[in-house]
């Protein structure tokens, strides 16, 4: 009868293939199985931890590798990078000013003007044969020659020259250089400093030429790439130090006190961030000036390097940019404090800021990780372009911006000093762009593969 009602649960067109299925299975069919029949059935799989499967699909995406690289070499270029040139950021190499990276070198240079140096005597010795000639001829008259006369051979000759050089035999430096095969040289020296070289010393080339006071361009944008970087790598931790902590506080608390909370984000996003900047610039820049002139204490020499309007833009920076990181960690927690392991900790007695630390923000670890990263382009840009207008790092501190504004002044006669500073700050940007959008998509689980 039990039989029965086993067979009348399956369709019928099933139930002869289930009677011949029961007859073939026998109790030895349910034994366990042996060692050799589990090692050739299961295949372990090793246990991998949440960063090492990050790192794992990180490594997948060929663009943020490349990004990552780029970012290495460019904190290599600017903190490494000053050590080995042997030129300071605020260096004046005499001799050496308004150089291109593409010049020529000191041999070259000497055999160019010896050229036209002799070209020019020939010149100069057919006038004084001119003149020697006329007083022959007037002593054979019995006569002396006169000043005024000496004056008009020289002026007949010099037009004479003119006119036999624009025709014949014009000293143009660029078909005399063609015409000795005189070429550039790429990162090429100066002619005051081949010169010491040549006295045996051994001289460094200004590989990205020079500015108007000589200094070397290279080490410049290296201290300039020091500057951006370090502003904001520094900017996004004090974002993410103030966002990280208000946002856990009004997601967690949730109620009057988030709605409170909120209210105040909303009101710091209605306030013109680059007003308040200038204005805290403006405002610290006579105070900060004093201690620096009268001050003292271990901070006056740091005051001193970053200047009143880097200090603002730090204050800015803590007052106006950590909303969106706040509203972010905000979101998560609001997730997470509704899962069994925060009720358990509440049960357990556990208080709210433990909770907050021990289990809700490190599950906020890939958020905050993306956000901070994805925080450090618009830092480097608000300074660069902040120092740009003229309100960023104090000189003669270099700054990719700055060095663009004084680059403009020449622009045309000199296009590399504006070239090279925009190059280095649009890669780097770029750079950790990308590498954030890298990271985040390797800390999603969602995109877990």
């Amino acid at each position: 009868m039990a039989e029965e009602n086993k067979m009348k649960r399956f369709p019928v067109s099933m139930q002869p293939d289930i009677e011949d299925l029961l007859k073939e299975i026998s109790p030895a069919d349910f034994a366990p199985a042996t060692k050799e029949e589990r090692d050739d059935f299961i295949q372990e799989r090793q246990s991998v931890s949440y960063w090492k499967d990050a790192w794992r699909r990180l490594k997948k995406n060929v663009v943020a590798m490349v990004a990552l690289g780029v970012i290495i070499f460019l904190i290599l270029f600017a903190f490494v990078g000053p050590y080995l040139i042997p030129y300071g950021y605020e260096q004046f190499n005499k001799g050496a000013e308004n150089l291109y990276p593409y010049h020529y070198t000191l041999e070259d240079q000497k055999r160019l003007d010896a050229e036209i140096a002799a070209r020019t005597e020939t010149e100069v010795l057919d006038v004084d044969q001119m003149i020697a000639k006329a007083e022959e001829e007037a002593a054979a008259r019995g006569e002396k020659l006169s000043s005024v006369d000496r004056a008009k051979i020289k002026a007949q000759a010099k037009v004479a020259a003119q006119q036999s050089a624009s025709a014949e035999h014009d000293v143009d430096p660029n078909e005399l250089r063609r015409e000795l095969g005189i070429k550039k040289h790429i990162f090429g020296y100066s002619v005051a400093e081949l010169e010491r070289k040549a006295g045996g010393e051994h001289v460094f080339p200004h590989i990205f030429g020079t500015d108007m006071y000589g200094r070397d361009i290279l080490v410049r944008v290296m201290y300039g790439a020091r500057v951006s970087m370090t502003v904001g790598i520094c900017a996004a931790l004090l974002v993410l130090c103030i966002g990280a902590v208000y946002g856990s506080i009004s997601g967690y608390c949730g109620g009057k006190v988030d709605a409170v909370m909120q209210r105040i984000v909303e009101l710091i996003y209605s306030v013109p961030e680059m007003l308040v900047v200038l204005l805290i610039a403006t405002a610290l820049k006579p105070i900060l000036t004093e201690y620096v002139n009268t001050g003292s204490g271990p901070l006056k020499s740091f005051v001193n390097i970053l200047g009143p309007n880097l200090i603002s833009m730090f204050i800015a920076f803590g007052m106006l940019y950590w909303v969106t990181m706040s509203r972010i960690i905000r979101g998560q927690v609001l997730q997470l404090k509704q899962q069994e392991y925060v009720t358990a900790a509440r049960a357990l007695g556990a208080s709210g800021g433990r909770i907050i630390r021990q289990h809700l923000l490190p599950n906020c670890i890939g958020q905050i990780v993306v956000t901070t990263c994805l925080q450090i382009p618009s830092a480097i840009f608000l300074e660069s372009f902040l120092s740009y207008l003229g309100v960023g790092v104090s000189a003669p501190l270099p700054s990719l911006g700055s060095m663009a504004t004084d680059a403009l002044s020449g622009m045309y006669t000199y296009t590399y000093r504006l070239i090279v500073p925009s190059i280095v700050l649009s890669v780097m940007i770029l750079a950790f762009n990308l590498f954030g959008d890298g990271l985040r998509d390797a800390l999603d689980p969602k995109l877990k593969k």
